[in-house]
């Protein structure tokens, strides 16, 4: 099954890089956080704390359910590597982290966690699924729209990113594995594996594609 084969093999690619990244990168990540964590102030607390809740699969999982239920399952293919997309995005950040068993930043946490950290799960689902959410909304699109649609989905994840190093919570390299793992799972679901879907459901009015 496609959907199973991209799972592991980005599981199996990303958990190689987080033990690559703890064995080499560990002094580049120390540096940038403590950077970043120069530059705080109240202002940028309080916007880090309100993005960092669009990562939140507590927030994620109703917005994904109310888009489907707005598009009335017009497009079940669509709408189905969807869900999948949302599933995987949770599941896989957790398996990793269970494989690199990288701990959390040692600097001054604004945000008390005492889960792994390699790769940020709120990064992950936000890269995930407001692109996939943003590719389904561009279907109906003129050019110039679809552009910014898939610009805003791309932004709020980067938004998100960054908000989980400003907080102390995690490392740089833990949200850079986070993006790419995200859109990676998202981008290979919905055009590789959603034409399989379509052949999986033709009673449910999909033509067949290739």
């Amino acid at each position: 099954m496609r959907v199973l084969a991209i799972l592991l093999g980005l599981a199996v690619l990303t958990a190689l890089a987080g033990i690559g990244v703890r064995a080499w990168a560990p002094g580049f990540d120390a540096q940038a956080l403590r950077a970043i964590a120069g530059g705080r102030n109240a202002t940028l607390t309080s916007i880090a704390w309100v993005v960092t809740e669009a990562g939140s699969f507590v927030l994620l999982a109703p917005l994904s359910i109310a888009f489907l239920l707005l598009r009335r399952w017009k497009r079940p293919a669509d709408d189905i590597a969807l869900v999948v997309i949302a599933a995987g995005s949770a599941l896989l950040p957790f398996v990793v982290k269970l494989i690199v068993a990288r701990p959390r930043p040692t600097i001054e946490h604004l945000s008390h966690l005492s889960s792994l950290s390699f790769p940020s799960e709120h990064t992950t689902q936000a890269a995930a699924i407001y692109l996939a959410i943003a590719i389904m909304l561009s279907q109906s699109l003129t050019r110039g729209w679809r552009e910014a649609a898939i610009a805003l989905g791309v932004v709020i994840a980067l938004a998100v990113a960054w908000s989980r190093v400003y907080l102390g919570v995690h490392y740089p390299t833990d949200v850079t594995a986070g993006l790419v793992l995200g859109w990676s799972w998202a981008l290979l679901v919905f055009h590789w594996a959603r034409p399989k879907l379509i052949q999986d459901q033709p009673a449910l009015g999909r033509p067949a594609a290739g």
